[in-house]
């Protein structure tokens, strides 16, 4: 999974992860603005939180095709066998959502 693919969400919880689990045991020796742990701790939960906010903002511009009413009921049904990739590129194609608005899976 690439990083511009996966869910806001999912990266904030992977970012809180590494902050709470990670030894950094070379970070002091090999970053070259001579950042502690604590500080390389710091900015993961700080991106952390921020993806979060990011997240929550976006929570209500997601795009729902089964609640679409432009869309019938057979089209919902092709819609629902589909990937998320394949429904992105689907729904883009057709011009129902523009690449940066994300997708609502029920």
């Amino acid at each position: 999974m690439k990083i511009k693919t996966m869910p806001k969400e999912t990266l904030a919880e992977l970012l809180l992860f590494l902050a709470e689990n990670e030894e950094f045991a070379a970070v002091e020796h090999q970053l070259l603005e001579g950042m502690s742990v604590a500080q390389v701790r710091a900015a993961l939960r700080e991106l952390a939180v921020g993806l979060r906010q990011e997240a929550a903002e976006e929570g209500d511009n997601h795009y729902n095709p089964q609640k679409d009413s432009k869309l019938s009921s057979e089209a919902k049904e092709i819609i629902s066998y589909l990937s998320p990739g394949e429904e992105r590129a689907l729904l883009q194609a057709f011009g129902l959502i523009d690449r940066a608005k994300p997708i609502l899976k029920q």
